[in-house]
């Protein structure tokens, strides 16, 4: 059943499954998009005092996505994002296992364009910690009437 705007309603939640992070998979997402020392050398990570490297924030963030995707956006009728507000809470360590929730926070119809803006707030989380939170503003079709297809 493809979602539209009309189906998601304020308080409605979507849950995530999990996903563990490993070393090798932070170190090989740095190494790609984002080279910093805390991400891709151990050694240098802890003498920086983090015990080891941490997950880039947009690695945690694409994680995240993933999820989101999964349990929302991939059975949306269409539609497009139009804002992200990003918290990168806490650290992402290698051996987290990650898992978290998107909630409906509001849905704001224009009838008048067939669409409606939906704010969607989400979460991972990290053994009960908070790790990253996403407030998100996308645009979603409104489900077609009989009136649309005159």
């Amino acid at each position: 059943m493809s979602l539209y705007a009309d189906d998601l309603e304020p308080g409605r939640s979507f849950g995530f499954g999990h996903h563990t992070v490993s070393e090798a998979e932070i170190v090989d997402y740095a190494r790609r998009w984002d080279p910093i020392f805390i991400h891709v050398d151990p050694e240098a990570a802890t003498r920086a005092g983090l015990g080891g490297v941490i997950a880039s924030g947009l690695h945690t963030l694409a994680i995240y996505q993933r999820f989101v995707v999964e349990a929302i956006w991939s059975r949306a009728a269409g539609g497009v994002g139009r804002t992200m507000d990003v918290g990168f809470r806490r650290p992402v360590r290698a051996g987290a296992t990650l898992t978290g929730r998107a909630v409906v926070h509001g849905v704001e119809p224009r009838p008048e364009r067939g669409d409606a803006v939906v704010t969607i707030h989400g979460e991972l989380v990290d053994d009960d910690a908070v790790v990253l939170t996403v407030v998100n503003e996308s645009v979603l079709p409104l489900r077609p009437t009989a009136d649309d297809a005159s």
